[in-house]
């Protein structure tokens, strides 16, 4: 079994041409190693959609909870706080709370997950 931090086949293959394209200077191989780029990007990072749960948790990093005040909101314990960061910093391809949060807001911004609103009810206000 392949450990999750191990770079699979297609990452791989991303950073191998990333390297190329830093090598090459003939036009049409550069066109299409760019081509070819482009899709394993496209064709990867849809692959890497979190799921709803790790969402509410990268949505509670990003407003400033610690990892406690998350996994008491979620009735859940620290450990798994943990255990869901790595998974979604591995999904994602980020290595810390800053990248992640940032990650988070990039995404807000081109209107992927829509922000809790003030309307509706916070964890915190459940307990």
């Amino acid at each position: 079994m392949r450990s999750p931090l191990a770079p699979d086949p297609e990452q791989k293959r991303i950073r191998e041409l990333y390297r190329r394209l830093a090598e090459v200077s003939d036009p049409v191989e550069l066109k299409e190693l760019k081509t070819e780029l482009r899709h394993l990007l496209t064709a990867h990072g849809a692959l890497q959609r979190p799921s709803p749960r790790q969402m509410r948790v990268i949505e509670m990093v990003a407003q400033g909870l610690k990892n406690r005040e998350i996994a008491e909101s979620l009735g859940i314990t620290e450990q798994v706080v943990k255990n869901y960061l790595h998974k979604i910093y591995v999904k994602i391809r980020v290595e810390n709370r800053v990248e992640l949060a940032l990650w988070y807001e990039r995404q807000v911004h081109e209107g992927k997950p829509r922000r809790r609103s003030d309307s509706e009810p916070s964890p915190h206000s459940l307990m």
